[in-house]
């Protein structure tokens, strides 16, 4: 800060008139102001002068004997010195270093004092705004202005500078800056602080640095191990896992490659008959699924040479092999690449493999993003929160939960626990943690919170700010459904083949939707406004003379026909400037002039008539007068209009005999004019139908002076709108861009995030991706179920913030079990060091997280704790079995009984039943990898037929199973009902069971993992396990938990029971042998299935 600038400096300049005044003062500086006798000694570094005060010499004088004035040069008029004054209450000899943090960064940033909330950017803008660096070079010493301390057991005080106040405050033995405020008015008590004053850089990521946080960080590494480097040993473990799937998979050779017809790109290549049997034994064995991708080479793969035998990574890249999955048949193999990939074709001949390509994608974006993390590229405490290690936290601008804005995301008034969680996610300093049990409204509270984020941004940096992010595309999409921010949707980055699976792009989907409500209001405007006919007609016509290919004659009917419209908006009150109207009209006239010319010289024959004229003596003196008269009563014939000068040449020289040298050169000349006039328009029809500039320049006149003062009223309303709704409907593609560009959501899921697609989004190259893509938050929904490898993706990704969404209470993230216990057998891995391999990410933050607050005071973690989705009676029933026993909240209904009455035939007035499907009627049955049950699958059938036919499809019904193998014979016996039908090899429910009135799903048959996020009005749950195993009383410990993991299997694991009875609205069913859920085993072994048959039964016993 200069001294100049300081806005407390006296507006009273005192004058000095100095002898000998050497060049050197400098305006802006301090100036030393002493007596010396009856002047006054005046120095500024070693410029020295005395100097006489010219008025206000009693003043000056006290103010110098107190010695507690600043003065400041002000100007110099030739030997005349003008000082200002600031009377000070207090100079101090001080050294002094304030800390600056993360929530002044941003106080800044949203005052647009600086470009980003961003502490050494902060630090540099607060030292040129408080303090003042003293210029002279003997002298080394800062200023600062502050106010006195009022009360001196409060250590506070303030900052004064350049026009701003800085609040200070002691804590700790730190002197921190709390808040900076613009100064306003006059202060009567400023003292100076003197001496090596600065301000510091105190962000969380300054302070992980120091010698006592990089203690408590290796300590932790050293006792328990590192997180990060556990995870990294299973994604090693994966890819090893992967590369051995290749090396027995082998390859197999084909010998050519031909498209195959039809709408799906597709390509057979022929195969020896041996060679695929082998390989289709090989690729059984190893359980490969047929949504496998393959990839094709020129020479087979081999991942045993010792030299590097497969193309490197940046070969692969640069030739882009083709992939894809494949379909087997008699004599060959059918290869289906990516339908978005047409472009690319296969070698004539060369070998199929298995395709590490993605597997080696997902490892090298997975490697970026740990080494993003331990180098704490954005959020420096990302790497100690997932080692469990507590950090400082940064104190962050406080900002307002739920605005106006983002309360309209909700269907109702948002609950207490909805508002909280938005407060705590937007105002966490690092991590916050949304627990959201079934149906408590978390898709709301996603979509609040990407509206609000959107509001705390600032207008200058809103574009690709926000990721939002989920381990599967079907919980992106789900999120981003109700994301319209600023009323743009959010762009979804990568997805599926969307043409093959259903997948919804948002951008599409909401141009879309927009042009058709355009249109109702389009079509509703052009009832009441008179100018919507016109004016369409006349942007109609100027589209089409600028665009189309017209001949003359055609262009010319335009041209009378906007004139024609121009009249009728000129009765309408729409009128052209008079200057445009002028130039028009005669533009019109003269372009009917042109037409009328060129029609007239269109008979045949003129232009013989005209090459045959005689300009020359001897030729003329043949038959050169004939030969005029027969061209002169041609062109009469035809209208042809000529100059006057040009009648009176041909008239004159039909007539005579022999004709001058000067008759026959202008002869000569008229000849030469009428055949540049006749001669054909060989410019090709791109040029020859293209407009002139001038009719350009004209037509775009005539639009702005039409446009302009309309789009000003309320009666240009109705061309706004038309051509908004042109927009979309002839230009959906450049809208969706505009679109994208703007947009402040972007939706991936984790690896996708990572991708070229979004890369290109962030305008980086390949190389920069990982490093480069970055985003103010990220927010990852169903997160307990991601694997946290792939969290660490996005979550390296945010700049700001990370808010993570899920339910730990549901199902578990998705490991491999078998290379847990290879992982745990190799490493030999203490008991905590393998729970972090069967606890998901989002468990362990919610423990760790809710210990952290006992120490900062910081709430991270919220669970919603409202339920809207399921009958009263169920959600008392989820909340008593799965949370509140595990010591979490009590999950309340938002929603009274009577809005879940339904009339269900057998079902009248409950909510909770038990189909009995006694053991006598079939036990269970083992068929690898899991359980079936036939009679359960059977009574299951029907029972589904009978509801689904009585209630139409105004009902939705799920059917849902632990096991896969019964899901297949469930399907199986919807077949023999007529509820599911054969398609493309596979049991799907039929066409006619498959959408609701409403357009949703009407009946789904799945697992556990396939319901997730899903919703039915009834739910018939199938128990599957049916037998009469007995555990004996004596049998404890580990040995009886074994047997009763044998007896009742999955049905014992709470997350999968949570998921499997939170999915219906109105009416749970669980079909199965009613004995496996009672008696005290069961109570013991399955107590969520025991509880529900108790509820059953109460609800049998009240006549419900």
């Amino acid at each position: 800060m200069k001294l100049c600038d300081f806005p407390l400096l006296s507006g009273e300049l005192a004058q000095f008139t100095c002898d000998d005044l050497g060049a050197d003062w400098q305006i802006g500086e301090a100036v030393s102001v002493q007596a010396h006798g009856n002047d006054y000694l005046l120095r500024q570094g070693n410029s020295v002068c005395v100097g006489k005060v010219e008025g206000r010499q009693d003043r000056t004088a006290l103010q110098v004997q107190r010695g507690l004035t600043l003065w400041v040069l002000r100007n110099r008029q030739g030997d005349v010195l003008q000082l200002q004054s600031l009377d000070l209450v207090e100079q101090i000899q001080l050294d002094m270093a304030i800390s600056v943090d993360e929530a002044i960064a941003e106080q800044l940033a949203s005052r647009g004092e600086i470009s980003a909330p961003d502490v050494p950017t902060a630090v540099g803008w607060l030292n040129e705004q408080f303090i003042s660096a003293e210029k002279a070079p003997t002298a080394e010493m800062d200023r600062v202005f502050l106010g006195r301390f009022d009360n001196a057991s409060d250590e506070s005080f303030v900052l004064f500078g350049a026009g701003w106040r800085g609040n200070v405050k002691r804590d700790a033995g730190v002197l921190k800056l709390m808040s900076v405020t613009r100064l306003k008015g006059a202060t009567a008590r400023v003292a100076m602080a003197v001496g090596k004053i600065s301000f510091q850089d105190a962000s969380v990521a300054v302070r992980l640095q120091s010698t006592e946080q990089r203690a408590l960080l290796d300590a932790a590494l050293r006792d328990n191990g590192s997180y990060l480097r556990l995870w990294q040993e299973y994604g090693a473990l994966e890819w090893e896992q992967a590369r051995d799937c290749a090396r027995e998979l082998g390859s197999l050779r084909f010998k050519s490659a031909e498209l195959v017809e039809g709408e799906l790109w597709a390509w057979f290549l022929k195969v020896d008959a041996d060679h695929l049997k082998d390989f289709r034994k090989r690729w059984k064995a190893l359980g490969l699924a047929n949504t496998t991708q393959v990839e094709l080479g020129d020479r087979e793969l081999d991942l045993d040479s010792e030299v590097e035998d497969a193309p490197s990574r940046a070969d692969r890249a640069r030739r882009r092999p083709v992939r894809g999955v494949l379909r087997f048949e008699r004599d060959g193999v059918v290869l289906v690449p990516s339908q978005d990939r047409r472009s690319e074709r296969p070698p004539t001949k060369g070998f199929i493999y298995y395709s590490l390509s993605g597997d080696e994608a997902v490892q090298t974006r997975r490697a970026r993003a740990r080494q993003s993390i331990n180098e704490g590229r954005r959020l420096p405490q990302l790497s100690y929160l997932l080692e469990g290690v507590a950090p400082p936290s940064a104190r962050r601008r406080q900002l307002d939960g739920l605005s106006s804005y983002a309360k309209s995301c909700f269907k109702g008034v948002p609950t207490k626990r909805q508002i909280e969680a938005l407060e705590k996610a937007i105002n966490t300093p690092d991590i916050a943690l949304i627990v959201g049990p079934p149906g408590t409204g978390k898709t709301q509270v996603i979509a609040a919170l990407q509206r609000r984020l959107a509001e705390t941004l600032g207008e200058n940096s809103l574009q690709h700010q926000v990721l939002i992010s989920s381990y599967q595309h079907d919980a992106v999409d789900n999120a981003l459904n109700r994301a319209e921010v600023f009323g743009l949707p959010a762009v979804r980055i990568g997805g599926r083949g969307r043409r093959d699976e259903g997948g919804v792009d948002p951008v599409g989907v909401w141009c879309e939707r927009k042009r058709k409500e355009i249109s109702v209001r389009l079509d509703a405007i052009r009832l009441n406004e008179p100018l919507t006919q016109p004016l369409e007609e006349l942007d109609r016509r100027i589209t089409a003379l600028r665009l189309a290919s017209m001949s003359a004659q055609e262009r010319q009917t335009q041209f009378e026909q906007i004139d024609v419209l121009l009249r009728q908006l000129f009765d309408l009150d729409v009128r052209l400037p008079a200057h445009i109207k002028d130039r028009w009209d005669e533009f019109l006239a003269q372009q009917t002039r042109v037409e009328t010319q060129r029609q007239a010289n269109e008979p045949a024959g003129l232009v013989r008539l005209v090459r045959a004229l005689r300009t020359s003596s001897i030729g003329f003196a043949d038959d050169g007068p004939d030969r005029v008269h027969q061209l002169e009563r041609t062109l009469r014939r035809n209208k042809v209009n000529l100059q006057d000068s040009e009648w009176s040449l041909l008239q004159r020289l039909s007539t005579v005999a022999d004709a001058t040298e000067a008759d026959l050169a202008e002869l000569a000349a008229f000849k030469r004019s009428m055949l540049d006039r006749l001669s054909p328009d060989y410019r090709p029809p791109q040029l020859k139908q293209a407009l002139s500039g001038e009719a350009l320049g004209l037509l775009a006149e005539i639009e702005h002076a039409i446009d302009a003062p309309l789009r000003q009223s309320r009666r240009g309303i109705s061309a706004v709108v038309a051509s908004y709704h042109a927009a979309l409907s002839q230009a959906p593609n450049e809208a969706a861009r505009a679109v994208r560009e703007y947009a402040s959501i972007v939706g991936a899921t984790c690896q996708q995030s990572a991708g070229k697609a979004m890369s290109s989004l962030k305008e980086l190259s390949d190389l920069d991706a990982s490093e480069g893509i970055e985003f103010d938050t990220v927010v990852i929904d169903e997160a307990a179920r991601a694997n946290p490898l792939d969290l660490f993706v996005p979550m390296a990704m945010a700049r700001r913030r990370i808010i993570l969404v899920g339910d730990h209470r549901q199902l578990p993230h998705l490991v491999q079990r078998e290379l847990e216990d290879e992982l745990i057998s190799r490493q030999s891995l203490t008991e905590a060091q393998a729970k972090a391999y069967e606890q998901s990410l989002f468990e362990r933050l919610v423990k760790q997280l809710r210990e952290q607050e006992k120490v900062d005071n910081i709430k991270r973690v919220v669970m919603l704790d409202t339920q809207y989705r399921m009958h009263p009676t169920l959600g008392d029933f989820i909340s008593k079995q799965f949370y509140e026993s595990e010591g979490l909240d009590v999950l309340h209904s938002g929603r009274p009984a009577q809005d879940f009455v339904h009339t269900i035939p057998g079902y009248q007035g409950k909510c909770a039943a038990w189909l009995d499907v006694p053991l006598q009627d079939g036990k269970e049955k083992f068929l690898k990898p899991g359980y079936e049950r036939r009679a359960e699958a059977i009574s299951i059938a029907k029972e589904v037929k009978r509801i689904a036919d009585s209630c139409g499809p105004s009902l939705s019904i799920g059917v849902i199973s632990f096991y896969r193998a019964q899901c297949d014979l469930i399907l199986d016996a919807l077949a023999d009902e007529g509820l599911a039908e054969e398609e493309d090899g596979e049991i799907r429910i039929a066409r006619s069971y498959r959408q609701t009135e409403s357009g949703d799903e009407r009946l789904r048959v799945g697992t556990v993992d396939a319901f997730q996020g899903k919703e039915f009005d009834v739910v018939f749950l199938s128990v599957v396990r049916a037998n009469d195993v007995v555990i004996p009383d004596q049998k404890e410990g580990e040995e009886r938990e074994r047997l009763l993991n044998g007896k009742y299997g999955h049905l014992r694991l709470a997350n999968r029971m949570n998921v499997a009875m939170s999915r219906q609205r109105k009416l749970l069913v669980a079909v199965g042998a009613k004995h496996m859920a009672e008696g005290p085993e069961s109570e013991e072994g399955v107590p969520a299935l025991a509880a529900f048959l108790k509820l059953c039964r109460e609800e049998m016993a009240h006549g419900r």
